[in-house]
């Protein structure tokens, strides 16, 4: 069996050596259908395919070892307002000043050596979208070789990844060319090109096949692979994206029902390793210890003996959301907030996700007190004067490469939140909305709501409060520019600067002074990204694409 398996893979292996070619990225050559006979003549070469897709999936963590080589180091997470990057030459740090990229920025630009860590990558997707369809296409083709329930639920499978790989160019592009079958130029001619279809047209592609996924695959707690939780939780996001508010309420309390799902009692071990796939992950890339490490300890764990990079430096944004012991924000009067003593009495998160000014971490205690080595201090690239601590692992400190922690894509916090804000948004605050949010908030040491504010709160403060929790419960992991996007406050949020602590002693009194880390420019035409001018040429479909609901102009977004 194991030789047998290696077979497939180099097969595999050849497949893609030919799928690679950036300039023709629609087609599919000969060659590739012929290794493919091989590949689908049985369960177990078709396996190795799929899980070859699986393996491209849009790991925000796992650096040169995903083979879609999405560089991490300078991480999605950075792009909006929860924190800077280390490095003043990052494209998250340079863009985030200019905003000046366009659909011809491919190097230097946007689109540079394929970083930073963007999931979106047009020629990426429809590469990993194709081979979606080639495993699709040969499944039915070659139904023979194959068990029904195997045949129903890889089917399942591959039109959940097909999905997902949409999603992420979906929302970063808007409405996206429609591709279901296999395309080769060299029998279809320019048959090939297919137009954009619109947002909203490219959201109902995507959702009516998340449901029908949905519905093929197990209701079971499966980690690295698609399952029902998985698919729905990818219906409920982008239905939320989409503001489909009913849907989205609907499709997560679905998840809610399943029984498969709930909260791991600790909020910060569920990210350590030993805890991978627990009860609150409902999909997660998998990650092997010195074969396809996660990167994640090494580029955002904190400076100084521990060894990391300290790439994802937490924004003093961020931490001013972060609630005190009582849940109270910093800004209610009532809440005990000291400026003079900012980290006391701070909520269980906050701890748990901040190395902050006399935090112990991993044997050492940091000193961000000016003139100390983390201190603010841009001229070393300490910018805020924190670090990361959530999901950070202690023991690693030095040892790297043994890191296998997964990457969580959704875990079930996130479902709660989600169908908490879709219920708010369409004013129907009940009991089971604000529980949804409690169990969220008192998994992370709070209070109730009722218990905090001793009344019913309003549907703006509701809209707050979760759209806080959102901000504070999935903090560095890469979903905060996405949510600035659709709720269409990015122009307000990511138009200020991001600021960070400069801390002076005195006699032993230290005073906090809030300092502009980083100044940001965003742009009405910035909710959606250009697409680079190049991918936009060699289609002449959408090249003839003008005006309609999405405003295309010669088939680019608006003002590029």
């Amino acid at each position: 069996m194991i030789k047998k398996i290696r077979y497939y893979a180099g097969l595999v292996l050849l497949s893609l050596m030919l799928f690679s070619c950036k300039e023709d990225f629609l087609e599919i050559t000969p060659t590739d259908q012929l290794s493919s006979e091989s590949i689908f003549a049985d369960q177990a070469g078709a396996d190795v395919f799929l899980n070859d897709i699986y393996s491209h999936l849009p790991d925000e963590e796992g650096g040169g070892n995903n083979p879609a080589a999405y560089y991490v180091y300078d991480p999605f997470e950075n792009y909006g307002d929860n924190s800077v990057s280390g490095y003043h030459w990052s494209m998250s740090w340079v863009l985030g000043t200019t905003k000046s990229y366009g659909p011809a920025t491919y190097n230097p630009g946007l689109y540079n050596h394929d970083y930073p860590a963007m999931p979106f990558m047009y020629d990426h997707t429809y590469q990993n979208i194709r081979k979606c369809n080639l495993f699709i296409q040969q499944v039915k083709e070659d139904s023979v070789n194959f068990t029904k329930d195997w045949r129903t639920k890889r089917l399942a499978e591959a039109r959940f990844l097909r999905a997902f790989y949409y999603h992420f160019a979906w929302m970063a592009y808007g409405g996206l060319p429609i591709v279901t079958e296999v395309l080769n130029r060299q029998t279809q001619g320019d048959s090939i090109f297919v137009p954009r279809s619109t947002f909203e047209e490219t959201y109902q592609f995507m959702d009516n096949e998340l449901a029908a996924a949905a519905k093929d695959l197990p209701n079971i707690q499966g980690g690295g692979r698609a399952t029902k939780g998985a698919a729905l939780a990818l219906k409920g996001w982008i239905e939320l994206f989409a503001h489909k508010y009913s849907a989205a309420a609907v499709t997560n309390k679905e998840i809610m029902d399943l029984g498969t799902y709930s909260l791991f009692p600790d909020y910060n071990a569920q990210f350590m390793e030993a805890n991978n796939n627990n009860n609150e992950s409902i999909f997660a890339y998998q990650h092997i210890p010195n074969i396809r490490p996660n990167k994640r300890s090494e580029y955002y764990g904190p400076k100084g003996n521990y060894g990391g990079w300290g790439q994802m430096q937490p924004t003093q944004g961020l931490i001013d959301d972060y609630v005190m012991k009582n849940g109270l924000p910093i800004t209610d009067p009532a809440s005990g907030y000291d400026p003079d003593h900012p980290y006391d009495n701070r909520e269980l998160r906050f701890e748990e996700s901040i190395i902050h000014d006399g935090s112990v971490f991993a044997g050492d205690t940091f000193s961000m007190v000016d003139g100390s080595s983390f201190a603010y201090n841009p001229g070393a690239e300490n910018n805020t004067g924190y670090f990361r601590r959530k999901g950070i692992d202690p023991n690693l400190k030095g040892n790297f490469a043994q890191d296998g922690s997964t990457y969580n894509f959704f875990r079930y916090a996130e479902v709660l939140l989600s169908f908490a804000e879709a219920k708010i948004e369409l004013n129907q605050i009940g009991q089971e909305v604000i529980s949804a949010i409690d169990k969220v908030r008192v998994r992370g040491g709070l209070p109730t709501l009722m218990d905090t504010y001793h009344r019913t709160l309003s549907q703006d403060e509701m809209r707050t409060v979760v759209r806080r929790e959102r901000r504070v419960e999935l903090a560095f992991e890469n979903q905060r520019y996405w949510d600035l996007i659709r709720w269409r406050t990015a122009m307000t949020v990511l138009n200020q600067p991001a600021y960070g602590v400069k801390i002076a002693q005195n006699n032993g009194v230290s005073t906090y002074t809030k300092v502009i880390a980083h100044t940001r420019q965003f742009l009405d035409k910035n909710y959606l990204f250009p697409l680079y001018q190049q991918w936009i040429d060699t289609n002449p479909k959408i090249k003839a694409q003008n005006g309609g609901p999405d405003g295309w102009v010669n088939g680019q977004n608006p003002d590029y």
